[in-house]
């Protein structure tokens, strides 16, 4: 009975635990790529909901979005284009 309630309660870490590693994942793949008009958030499940400006390309967007999915360290990806944009274009 003890071990069945303290495995249950090690199976809910690995979200916890997965958060600081999904947010540096996201912010390296976005600083590799030089895009800063986004906008994100990591979720308690380990997910990201990330909204890209409008000056993204979609090719950008496209490529950054696979580059998300396929990163070990982040659980899924909710991606979205805005119509405008979050930060001045230069």
């Amino acid at each position: 009975m003890r071990f069945t309630a303290l495995l249950l309660g090690f199976l809910t870490l690995p979200t916890w635990a997965g958060q600081a590693e999904s947010e540096a994942a996201v912010a390296r793949l976005l600083f590799e790529a030089d895009i800063e008009n986004v906008s994100f958030k990591v979720r308690a499940d380990g997910f990201i909901d990330i909204l890209f400006g409008a000056a993204v390309s979609d090719a950008d967007y496209i490529r950054i979005i696979e580059k998300l999915r396929a990163d070990p360290d982040i659980k899924g990806v909710l991606p979205g284009k805005s119509t405008s944009n979050y930060c001045s274009i230069k």
